[in-house]
């Protein structure tokens, strides 16, 4: 299982644009095609490029957990990043390239990012976490503040 944690990914310019623009609601359940991305987001993207192949991406679908959990975890505990609109047709499991989080805020009792193989990722300002798809994972209870950016690369436009 591939996992790749990186702390300090952005200077302090740009997480601040990040989170001004996070914080505007500009990535509320986003889709950006390749050919028009988003800066900040498709730097993420193209650093998943260096551990990931990403060969025939055509966007990336980013959406935000502003002091929220995933709702699947609020009711069955565990996840896959999956295409939800097929899955919700037929149950058919598509994943994307890779799944990626990034914390924008991180000031809280708990929350931390658990994955299947008992992998513990805890949420710090500025990380980026980067693992392979297909892989269950869910986001702990927590107290406090945490802010996050997801992000999956998909080779395919996605149904809405």
């Amino acid at each position: 299982m591939k996992v790749i944690i990186i702390d300090n990914f952005f200077d302090k310019y740009c997480l601040k644009n990040l989170q001004e623009k996070a914080n505007l609601g500009k990535f509320e359940n986003q889709w950006f095609n390749m050919d028009k991305p988003e800066t900040y987001t498709c730097n993420i993207v193209n650093t998943g490029a260096d551990h990931f192949p990403i060969a025939g991406i055509v966007g990336y679908e980013v959406w935000a957990h502003d002091n929220t959990r995933p709702v699947s975890d609020e009711y069955y505990d565990w996840h896959y990043d999956k295409d939800e609109y097929r899955w919700s047709l037929n149950q058919v499991l598509r994943f994307p390239i890779f799944s990626a989080v990034f914390y924008l805020k991180a000031n809280c009792f708990g929350g931390q990012l658990l994955l299947e193989n008992g992998v513990q990722i805890e949420p710090v300002v500025n990380r980026l976490v980067l693992f392979e798809a297909g892989i269950k994972h869910r986001v702990r209870k927590f107290k406090g503040t945490r802010y996050s950016l997801n992000i999956n690369p998909w080779r395919r436009k996605l149904e809405r």
